[in-house]
C-alpha cells in the first residue's frame, strides 16, 4: 500500500492537526455546519512567484508559500505539475505535496455534488410520503413501528425551492415529528441452528450508503453537521453510548456519524482532520492521543499513512477468532456488528472540564471507489520495455519483453502488473479478508489489461499467466503474464491498464455549539 498511502499523508482515525485548509466559514444558526467562501483565484503571474517561493532559502518565505499555493485553487494545479519537474528538489517536494491536496480537493468539489431535491408535501399520510422520499432519494429511510404512535398521521413539509437530500430529509423529519435512531451497533439476523459442526462464517458488515436510517417519533435537536454535500457528517448527541471521555485529563473520544448518498461507492473513512477546536472557554484544543478501538471484532492492523503509523479499527463484522459453546462445540453467531456509518474522533480538549466545544473545523477523508477506466497507457511497446509505469490506485505496469519466438505463430508480449492485494484491502476497510494469506489474484477485483492496434480498435490476445506472486507484507499482488498476439495482427500500438480507480475525498465540515459528553 506504499504509493497511495505514503500520498495521504499522515492520518487515521486519529486527528491530524493542521492538515487542510478549509475554506473559512460563513455565519450561522448555532448547532449548524456553515458554508465557506472559495478564496479567490491567485494570478498566473501570482503563482509562478509563489512556486519560485518554494526553493527560498528563508524557510518563513516557504512555508508562506505552501500556504498561499493552497488556497490558490484549481488554476495552480497546472503550474504546480510543471514544478515537479524543477531541478531543485525542495520545490518538487514541496509542489508534490500541495498538487496532491488541490488535486484531492478539485476530485471532491466534482464528485460530490449534492443531489438537490423540492418537497411539496401537503396532508400526505406519512407512509405515503416516506415512500415518496425512499424512491427520490434512493435513502434507504425505514420507520420503526414500535416507536411511531400514529403510523397513519398526515404531514405537511414544503421547502423553499431545492434543497440538498440531507437537508430536505432534516426539513422532513422536523416538519412530521420525527427524529433519527442513531446507533452504534446494527442487529444480525438470526441464524437457524446446524444439526452438526459447520464452519458459520462472520456476518458481512453493510456498506454504510446500505445501513437503514430508521425514524422514530420525537423532537430531536438539530445536531451539528454538514449536510450540503453528497457525504452527511454528524456529531452524536451528548448522550449517545459511543462517546469516550477520560475524565480530569481532556481527553475526549466523539462519535461521528459519516453518510454517503447510495450511488456514491462509498468505500470507508481513510481519516478524520479537526484542525481548529475551541471550547466554552476559548481554549484552543487539538489532536487527542487515545487512538481508535477496534470495533466487533478483535483484529487490528497497522498501516503506513506516509511518515506516520495509525491504528486502523478492523472488525471483521465479528469476533474474529469467534466464540464456541463449551458444551457443544458449536459457534455462537454475533447478535450484533459494529456500525460502519460511525467514526471515533480523539480530541484533546484546551479545558478538561469544558462541556461545549464552541467551534470545530476539519474535514473527512474518504474512499471511493470510480467504475473501471484507464489507469495506465503504454505505447511504443519495444522501445519503453522495462521501464515501470505507475498509476491511480497503486497499480504499475511494465513491459518486460516484446518478441516473436522461435516456433510461435504469434507475438508474445511479456508484461508484470502490480495491485493492492484484496486481502489486505479487506483487512484495511475492517472487512473479512475472505480466506488464507492470497497466493492468486480474484477475477473479479483485478485490473485487466488491453491491447489496441493503431486505429484503436481492441485486439484480442490469449492469456497465459506464467505465475503470481505477493510482496513480502501480502499488501501487493505480481502477476507476470504472457499476451500472445497473431503474426498477422502484429504488435500492438498500445496497452492499457483498465479496473477501478481508489479516489480519495474530503468533505469539510464545520461545527458550532458541540455538547460533550
Amino acid at each position: 500500500m506504499r504509493r497511495l498511502f505514503a500520498a495521504i499523508g499522515t492520518c487515521g482515525l486519529a486527528i491530524g492537526s493542521a492538515g487542510g485548509n478549509p475554506p473559512a466559514p460563513a455565519p450561522a444558526a448555532p448547532g449548524t455546519s456553515v458554508s465557506a467562501p472559495v478564496p479567490a483565484a491567485a494570478t498566473q503571474s501570482r503563482i509562478a512567484q509563489l512556486i519560485a517561493r518554494l526553493g527560498a532559502e528563508d524557510f518563513r518565505d516557504r512555508e508562506s508559500a505552501v500556504s498561499e499555493l493552497e488556497k490558490a485553487g484549481a488554476e495552480a494545479i497546472a503550474p504546480l505539475r510543471d514544478a515537479g519537474k524543477s531541478d531543485n528538489p525542495e520545490v518538487r517536494q514541496r509542489a508534490a505535496v500541495i498538487l496532491f491536496k488541490l488535486e484531492r480537493r478539485s476530485d471532491s468539489s466534482k464528485i460530490l455534488v449534492p443531489k438537490k431535491i423540492a418537497l411539496a408535501y401537503r396532508d400526505m399520510p406519512l407512509g405515503s410520503a416516506i415512500n415518496d422520499l425512499k424512491t427520490r432519494t434512493k435513502l434507504n429511510l425505514a420507520l420503526d413501528p414500535a416507536r411511531i404512535a400514529d403510523p397513519l398521521r398526515k404531514v405537511t413539509c414544503v421547502t423553499a425551492g431545492e434543497v440538498p437530500v440531507w437537508e430536505a430529509l432534516e426539513q422532513f423529519c422536523a416538519a412530521a415529528g420525527l427524529c433519527e435512531a442513531h446507533r452504534l451497533e446494527l442487529a444480525v439476523p438470526k441464524q437457524q441452528p446446524h444439526g452438526r459442526r459447520v464452519y458459520v462464517p462472520p456476518p458481512t458488515v453493510p456498506l454504510p450508503d446500505a445501513v437503514p436510517i430508521v425514524l422514530i417519533d420525537g423532537k430531536g435537536e438539530r445536531l451539528p453537521g454538514a449536510r450540503d454535500s453528497a457525504v452527511r457528517v454528524l456529531v452524536m448527541p451528548r448522550t449517545f453510548s459511543g462517546h469516550r471521555v477520560t475524565l480530569g485529563t481532556g481527553e475526549t473520544t466523539l462519535c461521528f456519524d459519516v453518510a454517503p448518498l447510495p450511488g456514491l461507492n462509498w468505500q470507508d473513512v481513510v481519516g478524520v482532520k479537526v484542525h481548529k477546536l475551541v471550547d466554552d472557554a476559548g481554549r484552543l484544543g487539538g489532536a487527542g492521543t487515545a487512538r481508535p478501538v477496534a470495533q466487533g471484532g478483535e483484529f487490528e492492523g497497522v498501516a503506513a499513512w506516509g511518515g506516520g503509523a495509525v491504528f486502523v479499527g478492523g472488525g471483521f463484522g465479528g469476533g474474529f477468532g469467534g466464540r464456541f459453546d463449551p458444551r457443544t462445540g458449536m459457534p455462537i453467531p454475533a447478535e450484533t456488528i459494529a456500525n460502519p456509518r460511525m467514526v471515533n474522533v480523539p480530541l484533546k480538549l484546551g479545558t478538561p472540564t469544558a462541556r461545549t466545544i464552541k467551534r470545530m473545523e476539519g474535514h473527512v477523508l474518504g474512499e471511493i471507489q470510480m467504475p473501471n477506466q484507464n489507469l495506465i497507457t503504454i505505447t511504443d511497446l519495444a522501445k519503453n520495455a522495462g521501464v515501470a509505469f505507475e498509476g491511480a490506485g497503486q497499480t504499475r505496469l511494465t513491459v518486460v519483453s516484446v518478441g516473436e519466438p522461435k516456433g510461435n505463430a504469434g507475438v508474445v508480449i511479456q508484461v508484470r502488473l502490480e495491485h493492492p492485494s484484496p486481502w489486505a484491502v479487506n483487512a484495511r476497510r475492517g472487512l473479512n479478508p475472505g480466506g488464507i494469506w492470497p497466493e492468486s489474484p480474484r477475477p473479479s477485483q483485478a485490473p485487466t489489461v488491453q491491447a489496441f492496434d493503431a486505429n484503436g480498435k481492441q485486439m484480442s490476445s490469449q492469456n497465459n499467466g506464467a505465475f503470481n506472486d505477493s510482496s513480502d507484507d501480502g499488501t501487493m499482488m505480481i502477476q507476470n503474464l504472457n499476451l500472445t498476439f497473431r503474426k498477422d495482427a502484429g504488435t500492438p500500438a498500445k496497452l492499457v491498464l483498465v479496473g477501478p480507480r481508489p479516489v480519495i475525498v474530503e468533505v469539510p465540515f464545520v461545527m458550532e455549539n458541540v455538547q460533550l459528553p
